[in-house]
């Protein structure tokens, strides 16, 4: 589970997980004006993850990035 707290201006929240810088072929949502998201079927090789998440503020898209170490060999 991806958590974040409310920023200031923020209507609406996407979320991006991938391999790669921006990539978001293991996750893309939508998360309306949530403030976490639960993804399931992430790698567990002890891959790099990074983790976008888009911010929708004032009529723009404003994004922060982040990078996560995926588990390994967890269950």
């Amino acid at each position: 589970t991806f958590t974040w707290t409310a920023g200031t201006g923020p209507t609406q929240y996407w979320l991006y997980v991938g391999r790669t810088v921006g990539g978001h072929e293991l996750y893309s949502k939508d998360q309306g004006s949530g403030l976490s998201a639960t993804v399931t079927g992430l790698p567990r090789d002890g891959s790099i993850l990074y983790v976008r998440l888009w911010s929708y503020v004032g009529g723009q898209w404003f994004w922060q990035d982040y990078i996560y170490t995926a588990c390994n060999g967890c269950q």
